[in-house]
């Protein structure tokens, strides 16, 4: 990859996450945001998005000189399902108590899952079945992990937020790699 591929994929990266900002901005569908708020956070959760790639990429690599590939796909797809069982049931127990519907926990988990398995299919089809599930681990878990603190806040408009930027951004990213690799 070239320095200006790898600029075009930030840039371009940032300019989805301050769209899709701008976007809540406007429409005010999950919270009352206004417009340069919404630029913000998508810049800042953009930038958020990047570093989460490049982690994944490097744990990939790390990985996969050390693993089979089977082994780590494998792997991968257990990572992905205790995520989700987390995602439900243990933050259930420890931050909802076991008290109270537990359906906010499963609609926090659920939906970047089936984005997430729509994306890695497309993603698939763009670059062979083999990429499905590390798309798919990728998406879930990464965008998991740099959205705990939103999760954590309590506050479930600006969560959402968050995580629509997050996975919008992924999402771009990891269909734009293939992409970029092949010029």
């Amino acid at each position: 990859m070239t320095l200006r591929k790898f600029g075009f994929m930030v840039i371009t990266t940032v300019a989805v996450g301050i769209l899709i900002g701008v976007l809540h901005a406007v429409t005010d569908l999950f919270a009352d945001i206004r417009l340069f708020f919404g630029v913000e956070v998508g810049g800042f959760v953009s930038a958020t998005a990047l570093m989460g790639f490049w982690a994944y990429l490097t744990l990939n690599f790390i990985v996969r000189g050390v693993l089979p590939q089977r082994v780590w796909e494998w792997v991968q797809g257990l990572i992905v399902v205790v995520v989700y069982v987390d995602m439900i049931y243990i933050r259930y127990m420890t931050e909802g108590q076991g008290t109270g519907s537990i359906w906010p926990y499963v609609w926090f988990a659920t939906w970047p899952l089936l984005v997430s398995l729509v994306v890695a299919y497309v993603k698939a089809l763009d670059s062979g079945m083999r990429a499905y599930v590390p798309a798919v681990f990728f998406l879930y878990v990464f965008t998991t992990i740099e959205w705990y603190v939103a999760l954590k806040s309590g506050f479930a408009g600006l969560t959402v937020i968050i995580g629509t930027i997050l996975l919008a951004c992924n999402s771009y990213l990891i269909l734009l790699l293939g992409r970029i690799l092949r010029k």
